[in-house]
């Protein structure tokens, strides 16, 4: 999968989400930017990608940033920090240590573990 269909895919998942967190159907948010329901489902399956505009009108319909949603559509390591970041400040303190600790063992364990059939990762140095 090149890294455009990744994209796509993502932040169709990502427009999915922030559309059924805003509880609106997909014809609503058709009707409300003038397009037809299947422009809408094809956004969140990640068969087309919305220009910039069209994204800015669905992020002020779902009530969040545009930044937002291109964020969370991302893989790139820094906007998954960033997302994590956001993501760990609605923790206590204690809570926060916890899950960093548990994220970092995991990562670790996956940074070495066979995937999908390719032999096992040697570290970077």
């Amino acid at each position: 999968m090149s890294a455009e269909q990744n994209f796509a895919e993502q932040l169709g998942k990502t427009l999915a989400r922030a559309r059924i967190a805003a509880g609106y159907a997909q014809e609503l948010v058709a009707e409300q930017i003038g397009v037809n329901a299947e422009t809408i489902s094809r956004f969140e399956r990640g068969t087309v990608l919305p220009t910039l505009p069209r994204l800015i009108e669905l992020a002020e319909i779902y009530g969040v940033p545009a930044s937002t949603l291109l964020r969370r559509g991302s893989s790139r390591p820094s906007d998954l920090a960033e997302e994590l970041a956001e993501t760990l400040s609605h923790l206590n303190a204690t809570d926060r240590v916890w899950v960093s600790q548990w994220l970092s063992e995991l990562c670790e364990r996956l940074r070495y573990a066979p995937t999908g059939g390719r032999a096992s990762r040697k570290p970077h140095r």
